[in-house]
């Protein structure tokens, strides 16, 4: 009998699904800026626009809390290693799928070991690559826009977050430990 995955491939978004990069992020921000915004205060994918700092600051933050704080950030739900583990076991070939600047890809690697977190493809997306170039079936992603080339039978599943929840998306999801029910109510 073949499992309810039979080997599709489920891609994994890192920040803000598997990582709660923003809780940090913002912490980083308060120091900084002698203010105490918090994750759900960011409303919009457009950071600088609501906080009025410019686009490099925002990215500057990202760069410092990935290069000195990656142990720092928290896995959005707790033994998020498990909960990955249980979708491999399910039969998923497991790829975690992240937009990434170059000199993060070490600390990332860190990370995911530090939480005990298996995959099978750890795919690094740079530049201006489109998420939907990619090999997968299904991806759980926060961003809406990474699901905008994709065409069935792939699936697109949307981790809910406060700056997506505008955001108009059928399938979304609030624990990654809910992707097998979503994938049961398509097979």
């Amino acid at each position: 009998m073949r499992s309810l995955a039979s080997k599709r491939k489920l891609a994994i978004d890192l920040d803000s699904v598997l990582a709660d990069t923003m809780v940090i992020w913002v912490e980083e921000f308060n120091k900084r800026n002698n203010s105490s915004i918090t994750k759900d205060n960011i409303i919009s994918w457009d950071i600088s626009k609501i906080l009025d700092i410019s686009i490099t600051e925002v990215s500057d933050i990202f760069t410092y809390i990935w290069d000195k704080r990656w142990i720092d950030i928290p896995s959005t739900e707790p033994s998020i290693g498990n909960i990955v583990s249980n979708l491999h076991n399910k039969g998923f070939r497991i790829s975690i799928l992240t937009k990434r600047y170059r000199s993060s890809v070490s600390n990332v690697i860190k990370w995911l070991d530090l939480h005990k977190i298996h995959c099978d493809d750890l795919m690094f997306v740079y530049d201006d690559a489109l998420k939907t170039e990619y090999p997968f079936d299904i991806l759980v992603d926060d961003a809406p826009i990474n699901f905008s080339d994709l065409v069935q039978p792939r699936i697109g599943i949307l981790f809910n977050q406060p700056w997506n929840k505008n955001f108009s998306w059928p399938v979304r999801i609030d624990a990654l430990s809910e992707v097998i029910n979503i994938i049961k109510s398509y097979d």
